[in-house]
């Protein structure tokens, strides 16, 4: 048991925040932490209208499929794809997605604000990311028209 336990804190990331020394005496958290740190490129996102007038209306849907890079934003390491239905024009959005990474999806349910950060919650993933929960940070990057990225910063909790 001791050579599992120490196996799944070795395997998940080196920025793990639960996994104790089994020697002092306390008993092993039940969960491991780990802060993906990704961005988004806005590349391929549609906006489908709920009236004819084509403006900004509560009932718009945005729907998405991106690539993820990694904190460098220097190479790939996945895709995201979701939906997010306007709530308050000019002000927000709520939405779900799932990023894929080669070690398993990351699933998240929440509001995009239009001009603030966002937090989302962590709603389930696959792979090593089975049963995740946590939070996602979603904030704006300063880039050069028309590009549009974002910052993901997913902390995640998964069970072992």
């Amino acid at each position: 048991m001791r050579f599992a336990f120490s196996m799944v804190c070795l395997v998940a990331s080196t920025a793990l925040v639960g996994c104790g020394d089994e020697g002092d005496g306390q008993p092993a958290p039940d969960f491991v932490r780990r802060t993906i740190e990704l961005v988004e490129h806005a590349d391929n996102e549609t906006v489908t209208h709920a009236d004819a007038t084509m403006m900004d209306t509560v009932g718009d849907i945005l729907t998405f499929a991106n690539p993820v890079f990694d904190k460098a934003n220097a190479n790939q390491v996945g895709t995201d794809q979701g939906y997010c239905v306007r709530t308050e024009v000019g002000k927000s959005w709520e939405c779900e997605w799932t990023v894929f990474l080669s070690e398993g999806q990351i699933s998240v349910a929440g509001p995009f604000f239009d001009a603030e950060e966002s937090e989302l919650a962590i709603t389930g993933g696959t792979g090593i990311y089975a049963q995740a929960s946590g939070e996602m940070r979603l904030g704006f990057r300063d880039t050069p028209a028309p590009k549009v990225e974002y910052n993901f910063v997913y902390d995640v909790i998964v069970p072992y």
